[in-house]
Parts: structure tokens; sequence; C-alpha cells
């Protein structure tokens, strides 16, 4: 028996950094999944094992992380222990790029929940587990658009109809979360730039010109002091007049909004002829890990 599910990216429209708890920094975050995914493939097995197998789609940037820190390894064998079913065997066909504020890890590891979730017939939430492997992994079993919140675990659903059109453009190297955050703190950099109440309001009503007034990303100077990319890659999409840009995650990427498909074609055309490294995207709003 075998279950194969898609596990989305997604973006950050909006991320304040509201405080610290128990060594950790507390976030509220408006995000979105966005139509970018690896496939995961979970097989059974009769044993207890657990194996991982993965490999990059494209040609951007990896890490060489060890089976057992992999947060899709760690998924599985929290799964297998937690609800006494048999091991996995789990392939995964990366394109997400890691290290790029995308989600990429967080995807997998729920990806692989939901997976095994359906394989072994459990009816249980995985929620829990999830919340168990990462700041924003219980989000991502579901997606769609959300505020999220504290350290990503508490997740306040969006409904919206609204279909929103992205260019990404990714960097040829990461931003290490951990060593983004800690940039912060030294830099005493502003934590709350964006209001996360308008911006939910406006994703709910389609308004762009709205929400394009609330995105922004408390991690962005810290990340760019890490990577010159962001800032230049940002300054790139600006001189194309989007709605809105910003930063995902702790970066690298960045992104731009634009009201149409078509022009989100135009500037990754414009882009690529600049030699950068770009893809239109949409949001995945009723995005589901199956």
């Amino acid at each position: 028996m075998k279950k194969s599910v898609k596990a989305y990216a997604k973006i950050n429209l909006t991320l304040n950094i509201t405080g610290r708890s128990e060594g950790f920094h507390d976030i509220e975050s408006l995000v979105t999944t966005i139509d970018i995914y690896d496939t995961i493939t979970v097989s059974a097995r009769r044993d207890d094992k657990i194996t991982l197998e993965m490999r990059m789609a494209g040609k951007r940037f990896a890490e060489d992380i060890p089976v057992e820190r992999n947060n899709a390894y760690k998924a599985a064998k929290l799964f297998a222990e937690t609800f006494r079913t048999g091991g996995a065997d789990v392939k995964i066909v990366k394109r997400i790029p890691i290290a790029g504020g995308l989600g990429g890890s967080s995807a997998d590891a729920a990806g692989v929940l939901n997976a095994m979730k359906v394989l072994y017939g459990v009816d249980e939430d995985v929620k829990p587990l999830a919340d168990m492997l990462g700041s924003d992994t219980g989000y991502m079993t579901g997606g769609g658009f959300a505020v999220i919140s504290g350290r990503g675990e508490r997740v306040e659903k969006i409904e919206s109809e609204t279909k929103l059109h992205f260019v990404l453009i990714y960097a040829q190297s990461g931003v290490n979360t951990a060593e983004c955050y800690k940039k912060f703190d030294e830099l005493g950099a502003e934590g709350l730039l964006s209001d996360n109440v308008a911006a939910a309001e406006a994703v709910k009503n389609g308004d762009l010109c709205a929400l394009g007034k609330c995105v922004g990303n408390a991690l962005y100077l810290p990340a760019a002091a890490l990577n010159e990319e962001v800032e230049n890659n940002l300054g790139e999409i600006k001189s194309l007049s989007p709605i809105a840009c910003g930063m995902t995650g702790s970066g690298s990427t960045v992104f731009g909004i634009f009201e149409t498909e078509e022009l989100c074609r135009w500037a990754a055309d414009k882009l690529r002829k600049k030699d950068l490294d770009c893809e239109y995207v949409c949001s995945a709003e009723h995005a589901r890990q199956d």
C-alpha cells in the first residue's frame, strides 16, 4: 500500500514578531499556501523501520540534512510511535527551495503525517503531532489563508475566494532561520509592522489595494543583512510597480503581488532577462495535502 500527496509551499504576506516565550520568538503572520509543491509518496512497511529518500526536481540550492534530523523523517517516526502503526518508506521529490522562507520542511512533515493518516486509516487529527515538529507545520496540514500566531501553532482560518497572483524571485543561496532571528535581536529591529486584522479583512473581501498597504516582514532587515540578494531582488521587483512586494518567512525568497496572471508573466519575463531565477505562482487557498 502507498499514498502520494502534494505538500504545498506557503508565503508570509505579513510577519510580526510579538515577543518571546520559553526562549522562542512569538509571531503573528498572515499566510497563504501557493501552487508549488513537493510530491511525497509514503509506502507502508510490515516492520517499524522508517526510510527516507529525497531528490531535487530542479537545480536550486539544497542542504545536505542527515536523515535523522529531517522533519519528514521525524514526522513518520512520530506518527508510527504515536498510533502504533508499521513503519514507512518515504520518498520526496522537492520543488520547494530549501532555506527560502517557503516552508518546505514544514510542508514535507505535514504531508507525511497526512499521507500516513490515510495509509493507516487513522481518524485522529494529526495537527497536535505537526505542532511538535515545527513552528508552522500544524498550519501546513491544511493550508489556505490563515493568521498564525504564537510559535505558529495557533491557526485562525480565513475563508476567502480571493486568488492572489505572485512573482517569486529565488536567491542563489538561502538564509538560516536561527541566524536570522539572532540577527533580528542584534539589530533591535521593529517587530510590529503589519495590521493583521486589516490584512485578514482585505483577503476576505478581495481588496488588493488594502492588502498591499499591510504587507510587511519584521525579519526583512536581518535577512537582508545576512544575504545581500534579498535587498537586490526586492528592488528589482519594486521597479516593476507591483501592488505590493515583500519577503517570505526568514528569506531568502522575495515576492511581488500583481493584479493579474498576465502582469505576473510580463514581470517574470522582465526579470529573467536580468538572469534572475523567478516564477509565477498563485495562492492555493483551497489546497490540501492530497
